[in-house]
């Protein structure tokens, strides 16, 4: 469903790096008219984030945004530093409301589905479902 409000690993690999704390105080919509304002939801919302070693796409940042109604980003138990984690493992939830993931990767480590890519030249908002396929490795 569209208002799922949980969130999986987007890759195989290793919690090198999870963030202790939340980052950011603003609880801003993340719809698309918020993100293309002037407002930076993306870096003044709450944040939670973790860096993944992945053997497929190298170091992943995965980035949990919290948005308006949206305070609370609560991370599963086993979700700690050193885990291992398989694409699609639950990872947390958001607490009611809206909310948004984001998936980093470095330069050349993947190569992103032309929907994506297409989506993007034109700033439209593309909902991208469990499981649904981002794009594939370049190694």
């Amino acid at each position: 469903p569209q208002d799922y409000h949980r969130f999986h690993s987007p890759v195989d690999g290793v919690v090198s790096y999870l963030a202790p704390e939340r980052i950011g105080t603003k609880l801003w919509t993340v719809n698309p008219v918020a993100v293309n304002s002037p407002v930076d939801v993306f870096t003044q919302n709450i944040r939670r984030f973790c860096i993944i070693n992945s053997p497929e796409f190298g170091k992943v940042a995965f980035i949990c945004v919290g948005a308006t109604l949206v305070g609370s980003i609560v991370f599963n138990d086993s979700f700690q530093q050193g885990a291992t984690l398989k694409r699609g493992e639950d990872l947390g939830s958001y607490k009611f409301g809206g909310s948004t993931c984001i998936t980093v990767f470095q330069k050349d480590a993947i190569k992103f589905d032309s929907d994506l890519v297409d989506r993007s030249k034109t700033s439209t908002e593309t909902l991208v479902k469990m499981g649904q396929s981002l794009g594939v490795s370049t190694k």
